[in-house]
């Protein structure tokens, strides 16, 4: 079944025609002869394939020497680092127009879902109140002054003027001049404001992470809500402490209701009940992230969750259109996309148009950014599950580079995901987290599991061994060629460890305090090849 995506493909032809046109005289696009290209057919003619290692010394000269009109005419306002998640940490440029997209699909989009949702299902508008975010906006520089950091944190600061009126946190706080300890004081603040009315997150991971530390720390927390103070035991430079001070008050009838509400405990959801104007969570909370979406829902009841965007450094690709629906539409604004059949044959460099698609096939994704990347394989594999207003509806199935594969077996992370939820299922419990280590070293070659429960389980080996039979069994039923290399020895049965709870939440921690962003802190889930 092919859907009917006649003006988006019109307005992808053109983006794409715009962008060779406007760099046809780059260093890029002389090579690949831009000014000979006249069709999307002539593109894919001229223009081969690429990855990141085809721009690097372009970046690098860029960054070291300041040259300009390698890779695009567009003016750089940024350099997002990403998380180095595999490999060294890459310098992604990002041009205005990028930036410019990457907020237009961010805030401004998921205020104007939220006041809908509330408009269709409560019969009133969004609230007004301040929200709880995440990000963390940090100002690095290049030598030449160009930042260099995270895109999501630079993005929000285009709404910096209302960050007073908009967020719980307060400017010190959310440009920090040297190390602080964030999750306390966003938490801290956060829970001072009883009209906090949204949470804003690049990952679930984070907010779970904040909902957790409530948890275990609310007493104290409560107390310094209390007394306008801060904990003794929770450093804090003195300049800061100075700056924090002049917009800090003591607060004892808001920590006594928040005590109240703690002492009740936490089986029922507290978000509502610490803050009743909370109107939704915003946060990529689908795929690898979706056993911490549950854990969520445990916190926050039915409290509305928009499933953000689909994107990267490199750019943002696709959005939801609606809260609660984990799909995301293409942006025909922000990249022009090819598609390769996810299935087709190494060496395969026929793609199809966005109008080509068909449901429920699989295809790596391809780009050609606003920021100088001609025909990227990012290597993202995609499902494609219809057409909304013109545009292709899909969801993130796995990574190229994230494909376990010890004898033909071919295990994707959403085949991962799956297999974990069933079993998580069957136990009864929620398994939070997980990483898996391809063991090569030994004959016949297996795979090491390891779980987080988020509630505990009984980690001696009989148990392990029965939680591994329950999780090869539903990896079979999502991946048979994976139950048929175990029973034809090709593999051997795999190895299964239980995890100490909050495991993966220390890692996360461990990698903030070594400098890395907590808006590119991704779980570990899914893979050690990572």
């Amino acid at each position: 079944m092919l859907g009917n995506c006649a003006r988006a493909n019109d307005l992808s032809r053109e983006l794409l025609m715009q962008i060779v046109r406007d760099n046809k005289d780059t260093e890029y696009g002389r090579l690949y002869h831009f000014d000979r290209i006249r069709s999307i057919d002539d593109y894919k003619r001229l223009v081969p394939f690429s990855t990141y290692d085809n721009y690097a010394p372009y970046i690098e000269r860029m960054v070291d020497k300041g040259e300009k009109n390698l890779i695009t005419v567009y003016p750089i306002v940024q350099y997002a680092e990403t998380s180095g998640s595999i490999g060294v940490p890459k310098k992604i440029p990002v041009s205005k127009r990028t930036m410019e997209i990457y907020t237009k699909y961010t805030i401004t989009r998921v205020t104007a879902l939220a006041d809908r949702w509330q408009r269709d299902h409560n019969h009133h508008k969004l609230p007004v109140g301040r929200g709880f975010n995440q990000l963390e906006i940090v100002d690095r520089t290049l030598p030449d002054g160009t930042p260099l950091g995270n895109i999501s944190g630079s993005a929000a600061k285009s709404y910096k003027k209302l960050f007073p009126y908009y967020l719980t946190s307060p400017i010190p706080v959310l440009y920090p001049k040297g190390y602080i300890p964030m999750m306390y004081l966003k938490v801290r603040y956060a829970l001072a404001d009883r009209d906090t009315s949204f949470m804003f997150s690049v990952f679930m991971t984070n907010l779970v992470d904040m909902m957790n530390y409530i948890k275990n720390n609310w007493e104290w927390l409560v107390e310094d809500v209390r007394t306008g103070t801060f904990n003794k035991e929770v450093k804090i430079d003195e300049e800061t402490k100075a700056e924090l001070m002049k917009v800090t008050k003591p607060l004892p009838e808001r920590a006594d209701e928040l005590e109240r509400e703690f002492r009740k405990g936490f089986d029922d959801p507290v978000i509502p009940r610490i803050w009743p104007k909370m109107s939704f969570i915003s946060t990529i909370g689908t795929g690898g992230f979706a056993a911490y979406t549950r854990a969520m829902r445990s916190f926050s009841s039915s409290v509305p969750i928009d499933f953000q965007v689909y994107g990267a450094s490199e750019s943002m690709m696709a959005t939801c259109t609606l809260i609660e629906e984990p799909e995301f539409a293409l942006l025909c604004d922000s990249c022009f996309f090819e598609f390769l059949p996810a299935d087709a044959p190494e060496g395969c460099t026929e793609t199809l148009n966005i109008d080509q698609l068909e449901v429920g096939k699989e295809y790596e994704i391809i780009i050609t950014n606003l920021s100088g990347f001609y025909r990227y394989r990012i290597k993202d594999v995609i499902r494609a599950l219809g057409y909304e207003g013109g545009s292709p509806k899909i969801t993130f199935s796995y990574r190229k580079s994230q494909l376990l594969d010890l004898a033909g077996d071919k295990i994707t992370e959403s085949m991962m995901d799956e297999a974990i939820r069933r079993t998580g299922e069957e136990l009864g419990v929620n398994i939070i987290d997980y990483c898996v280590y391809p063991n090569r070293d030994d004959s016949p070659s297996h795979y090491e599991f390891l779980i987080e429960p988020e509630q505990p389980l009984d980690p001696s080996p009989e148990k392990c061994a029965e939680y591994l039979r329950i999780l090869e069994k539903h990896l079979g039923e999502v991946n048979p060629v994976y139950k048929e290399c175990v029973d034809t020895n090709e593999i051997t049965h795999a190895v299964l460890y239980v995890q100490q709870m909050q495991t993966h939440a220390l890692w996360r921690d461990i990698k903030v305090h070594k400098g890395t962003s907590l808006n590119q802190v991704k779980p570990s889930a899914c893979w050690t090849p990572r």
